[in-house]
């Protein structure tokens, strides 16, 4: 009525045995099968994940791979290697079709995590942490005592900026991440750099506040160029200021994504201990440029932060370099609080930046 050929691990069956060869678990037609392998999945941002799917089978053979990895990208090759740039969990998906036109899909989730830049003005030395606050590597500061970064991904890579001291030449310098090679070098505005973001919306823009100047600098990130200085007396006519005072000692800068389409700024002043988002208002044409406006209700950060030397945001938590404890805390933006969350146990005596890789 039926059998199974063991040597071939198929199934010969009659009309008549077919439910008996379904009861023995005889496979009647080979499947097809969607089989992921991939190098990692787990690492730091930006992360490149070698994937392969010829592992996968089907009637025939495969004819056909479509690779997806949770953003819009998609790939029709049976392997290959993908960078994610963004921190978060992603969804690799395998779609395979076999010959006879069926189709199996398979899946797998890689975690990545965002990664920590800071500089230390006493060693001048940057290093680039992981989420735990291990050192993944260090890089030469390109110039003498740096007081703020800015990772930024600027047309597929990714590039640093660092604002040095410089013992009274201040500069703004491009680096490579990863082998810290200069790759561009500009006069940077003012004469205390107090920290450094970077908007990566258009018209993309490197933003500098100044210790010593008390100013907000715009700069142009491909030729260095300043397109913008605002003071203390700019803020001075808004009603969200009120009697407070406001760069007077500015100590972070940093970018955030906002309800509007460029974004939102965020400084700390020292002085008061607030927290304040400055909204960006790009220009709507060449003969206007950009301004800024204070919205109310800053974040008082608790007095144990300070001196702050950098701050950045990720996934909703406001991140401090706290100068004097040599640690990047976390902070809830609801209470100005430390939620206990921080990295520290990493060289040096003397934070000073920090920009978060996400």
């Amino acid at each position: 009525m039926w059998r199974k050929d063991w040597q071939r691990g198929v199934c010969t069956v009659s009309f008549i045995g077919l439910a008996l060869a379904i009861l023995a678990g005889c496979s009647l037609l080979p499947g097809t099968e969607a089989v992921i392998q991939v190098s990692t999945t787990q690492g730091t941002v930006p992360l490149t994940v070698t994937y392969n799917g010829t592992a996968s089978t089907g009637p025939d053979g495969i004819s056909t791979y479509r690779w997806s990895f949770g953003d819009e990208a998609q790939v029709y090759a049976a392997s290959g290697s993908y960078t994610f740039n963004h921190a978060g969990t992603f969804e690799i998906e395998l779609m395979v079709r076999a010959e006879d036109g069926t189709t199996d899909t398979e899946t797998v989730l890689v975690v990545v995590e965002p990664a920590f830049w800071v500089a230390d003005e006493n060693l001048d030395e940057i290093y680039k942490l992981d989420s735990s606050g291990n050192v993944l590597f260090t890089l030469d500061a390109p110039a003498a005592q740096p007081h703020g970064l800015a990772v930024a991904l600027r047309e597929g890579d990714w590039t640093l900026y660092v604002v040095c001291a410089g013992d009274g030449f201040q500069k703004l310098i491009q680096m490579d991440p990863v082998t810290g090679e200069v790759l561009a070098e500009y006069r940077a505005p003012a004469q205390d750099p107090g920290g450094l973001a970077y908007a990566p919306i258009a018209p993309f823009r490197v933003w500098h506040v100044d210790s010593l100047s008390r100013k907000i600098y715009e700069i142009n990130p491909s030729d260095g160029l300043t397109l913008n200085a605002f003071g203390a007396t700019y803020f001075q006519s808004s009603p969200n200021l009120g009697e407070n005072p406001f760069l007077q000692t500015p100590q972070g800068i940093a970018w955030r994504e906002g309800p509007k389409t460029a974004g939102a700024l965020w400084v700390v002043e020292a002085e008061t201990h607030l927290l304040y988002e400055l909204e960006i208002v790009p220009a709507i044409d060449i003969f206007s440029s950009t301004q800024l406006t204070l919205l109310a209700d800053p974040i008082e950060l608790s007095a144990s932060l300070f001196p702050i030397t950098g701050i950045d945001w990720y996934d909703g938590y406001l991140w401090v370099a706290e100068r004097d404890r040599h640690q990047v805390t976390q902070i809830d933006p609801e209470t100005g609080q430390p939620t206990g969350a921080k990295l520290d146990g990493f060289p040096g005596a003397a934070l000073s930046g920090l920009s978060v890789q996400k």
